[in-house]
């Protein structure tokens, strides 16, 4: 008798505990439907991109397949018709510190700044400020070919200068621009051909900063990052104290695939100045997304001019700081540790983006960002 007194009293116990979870668990998804429900019904300005978990969903295996097979290290974040698919992290932000990557984490954007700078440019050319065709003479004459030098030449990297000297002390801004008047190697049969070189988009920062008669970070504060909302974006020479800071990391051999958290990066003050208007600048992957979709959809000059910017101005198909291809606009940076690479649709409805601390030649992200792109689209 007492022993069917136990039994009995044990299947109460645990049919009792089954409801309650039943209960639980209806009531948790009630209300994360609630929640998705709600998010849906925000403007498509307020809608941020989430993080999102792993999930049995077949988009998010097959990505995070992709990622892994390729050993990334950093944050990837996909969107699809204005909408976060995708959006996970991977390896460390501090290898010595363990402390991981994580959806918050900040990476130098690099070479991508120069998306940024060249609508900076083209504010002032819709303001009337400036032209495509203005001379670099009017600012620079000092500047061998300067008066056949146009600030087109300048945004398509087709000006004909280059420069390998860099600032060894740390300099101001305006002491950076005056360096590389100084320093720059003009090349006049040159002129119109593409040829990459950094020091064109420092002497459109400095261009900036004369027609403004303000500092570029004042610039860029005012015409970017406020007006967009960027709240974690600002420059690395101020990063050393926050929170989601990511270390650069060196690879051991131009052959390495894998991570191996060989040797931080050590940048030095001198050489983070250096990269005036073209490469201090660090953004979480959400930012990123944000910060070129609203320059594509005509947030800080119109679409019109967005065009005209990103028109290709070479072979290269470099314009305005985009790579054009068929099915939307290329973005790339590369430099001490970190690799950035964004695709985005003309429109800025979808787009990939990967940020990396991680950078190793035997294993670069842009391929795999070209693959995630053109495969979500299709």
């Amino acid at each position: 008798m007492n022993m069917r007194k136990r039994i009995i009293s044990s299947f109460l116990v645990l049919f009792g505990l089954g409801v309650i979870g039943s209960a639980y668990y209806w009531h948790q998804t009630r209300n994360n439907v609630s929640e998705i429900k709600q998010q849906s019904k925000l403007p498509e300005k307020s809608r941020k991109p989430t993080a999102t978990q792993h999930s049995s969903n077949t988009t998010d295996n097959r990505i995070t397949r992709e990622l892994v097979s390729h050993h990334f290290v950093g944050t990837a974040l996909v969107v699809k018709n204005n909408h976060p698919i995708y959006q996970q992290s991977f390896g460390y932000a501090n290898y010595a510190k363990k402390k991981l990557n994580t959806n918050q984490s900040e990476y130098q954007i690099l070479s991508i700044q120069k998306t940024l700078t060249a609508a900076m440019i083209m504010k002032l050319i819709q303001q009337n400020r400036l032209s495509m065709k203005t001379k670099l003479s009017n600012f620079y004459p000092k500047i061998h070919n300067a008066h056949a030098i146009q600030i087109r030449n300048l945004l398509d990297m087709t000006s004909g200068l280059s420069m390998k000297k860099k600032a060894k002390t740390v300099l101001s801004e305006s002491g950076i621009v005056r360096y590389a008047v100084k320093h720059v190697k003009s090349r006049p049969n040159k002129l119109g051909s593409w040829k990459y070189d950094a020091v064109n988009y420092v002497l459109l920062a400095g261009i900036v900063q004369r027609l403004t008669r303000q500092s570029y970070v004042n610039n860029f504060a005012k015409t970017i990052q406020q007006p967009m909302h960027l709240t974690h974006t600002g420059f690395v020479q101020d990063w050393s104290h926050n929170q989601f800071k990511t270390n650069g990391y060196r690879y051991h051999s131009k052959a390495q695939t894998r991570s191996s958290y060989f040797r931080a990066f050590k940048e030095s003050q001198a050489s983070i100045s250096t990269e005036l208007g073209t490469g201090d600048i660090y953004m979480t992957s959400s930012n990123l997304f944000k910060a070129e979709q609203q320059l594509l959809r005509g947030k800080i000059v119109s679409k019109k001019n967005i065009r005209i910017l990103h028109r290709p101005g070479s072979f290269s198909s470099y314009g305005g700081g985009v790579y054009n291809q068929l099915n939307g606009v290329r973005l790339h940076g590369v430099g001490y540790g970190y690799e950035s690479a964004g695709l985005l649709t003309h429109d800025g409805k979808s787009g990939v983006i990967l940020l990396s601390n991680d950078y190793r030649p035997g294993e670069p992200i842009l391929p795999v960002a070209q693959r995630l792109f053109n495969r979500m689209l299709s």
